[in-house]
């Protein structure tokens, strides 16, 4: 365990612990997957709440901590803030949090390591708004900080929701919108404003240029959007007479959001991926690609024929929350630690990625045409769930042998036009 006196924070090691959690999932899921052919050991309830809270608190969380800290945080500050001894123990809280809700599911252990996962986020998150007050207010940080603050507001929902559940009220309609209403706070805004502004830096730190101008609106408009997008995730309530005009205001925020989000990243070559850089390009050309087609997915559930889709037919739900956060969410972070060089490109690699977005295309494929009726396979997308377990093996491999070193390329100014 690194010392939290050492100056270098031994980032190309500690990504080592995020890639580690993104397996676990992994293989959770494909467990899942496996109770059509084997009897697993634990309660398949457990397993499920392992495998969501592991991913968004083990996987994504801890990836976004090590690349946060990495661009905006100055290594005297590292020391000053203890983000190495933050990062340990949020480790170590999460860890907590799988053994937990893997042999109890909801109860009191797994509560108290999801607490202080919290705890230790709260922590993170006021030194981190510290620790960047010189930055000033760039197009990333923006959505950065927006992000982080809806982050703050998604925290207190599980607390709301043991205390409901204490009183009696699984499974009523007021349960459940607190929880879609907290998955949709975790994935549409915490995650998703924080990896578009890393999309931001990444464009700047690979040189290409992108209109200020444009990316401001699609800013604001998609922050606006947020609170009123939950009524999106509740349309399927009896109430749902009720949400319309929020949630179309919502569906035309975002419209009009994507189309500056497309215009901000002006008509160029960049996005043709070759050479060198061709992986870390390809998975900036995948996160654009799934979150067009999320958000557009997103503004069709406001239309009663989809909207049946979305909450009545869990694979059509399924496969929207994988493209959230593979496609979206994951392939985002690892075109970030591919620049860092924390992921090489080299043989292993290569087989990793590979096999990673077969299996990310295969379940997708799987569960869309199941929800749609028209082609379901178990064994399909147990294969498909298999493979990018093993990807990720590949990736994590790769590093333990490799043992590849940080890019240090510093800060520099973003590079826009008006």
């Amino acid at each position: 365990m690194a010392s939290v006196k050492n100056k270098q924070f031994p980032y190309h090691k500690y990504i080592l612990v995020s890639l580690l959690y993104f397996f676990i999932v992994a293989i959770l899921g494909t467990l899942l997957r496996s109770v059509t052919y084997f009897n697993i050991p634990f309660e398949y309830a457990n397993i499920i709440h392992a495998h969501s809270h592991v991913a968004f608190q083990g996987w994504v969380y801890t990836c976004l901590f090590l690349i946060l800290t990495r661009l905006y945080i100055k290594k005297e500050k590292l020391i000053r803030g203890k983000y190495i001894l933050q990062f340990l123990l949020t480790t170590l809280a999460v860890f907590g949090v799988l053994i937990a809700f893997t042999a109890q599911g909801y109860g009191l252990y797994s509560i108290i390591f999801s607490t202080l996962f919290q705890a230790l986020n709260y922590w993170f998150i006021y030194r981190f708004f510290k620790d960047t007050r010189s930055k000033g207010s760039s197009l990333s940080l923006k959505f950065i900080k927006t992000g982080l603050g809806f982050g703050l507001l998604s925290s207190l929902f599980p607390f709301v929701i043991g205390y409901t559940s204490a009183k009696g009220l699984n499974g009523t309609e007021f349960y459940n919108s607190l929880i879609y209403s907290f998955m949709h706070l975790q994935y549409n805004a915490w995650f998703l404003l924080i990896v578009v502004g890393l999309f931001y830096e990444l464009l700047e730190r690979l040189g290409i240029k992108i209109s200020k101008r444009q990316g401001e609106i699609f800013f604001w408009c998609i922050s606006i959007a947020v609170i009123p997008a939950i009524s999106l995730s509740l349309l399927g309530m009896s109430f749902a007479n009720l949400l319309q005009i929020p949630a179309w205001f919502s569906v035309v925020m975002q419209s009009i959001g994507l189309v500056f989000f497309i215009k901000s990243l002006q008509t160029q070559k960049w996005y043709r991926p070759n050479g060198k850089e061709f992986w870390q390009r390809l998975f900036v050309v995948l996160f654009i690609a799934t979150f067009t087609l999320k958000t557009g997915l997103q503004s069709l559930s406001i239309i009663p024929y989809f909207s049946d889709y979305a909450f009545l037919n869990k694979f059509i739900f399924l496969a929207y929350l994988h493209l959230s956060l593979l496609g979206v969410v994951s392939f985002s972070l690892i075109s970030m630690a591919i620049h860092f060089k924390w992921i090489s490109t080299d043989f292993l690699s290569k087989i990793g990625f590979g096999l990673l977005l077969l299996g990310f295309i295969i379940t997708e494929t799987i569960l869309a045409t199941g929800g749609l009726g028209i082609f379901y396979s178990t064994e399909l997308l147990l294969f498909g769930s298999a493979s990018m377990a093993m990807g990720i093996f590949f990736l994590i491999l790769n590093i333990v042998i490799s043992r590849p070193e940080e890019n240090n390329i510093s800060s520099t100014p973003l590079k826009v036009i008006k």
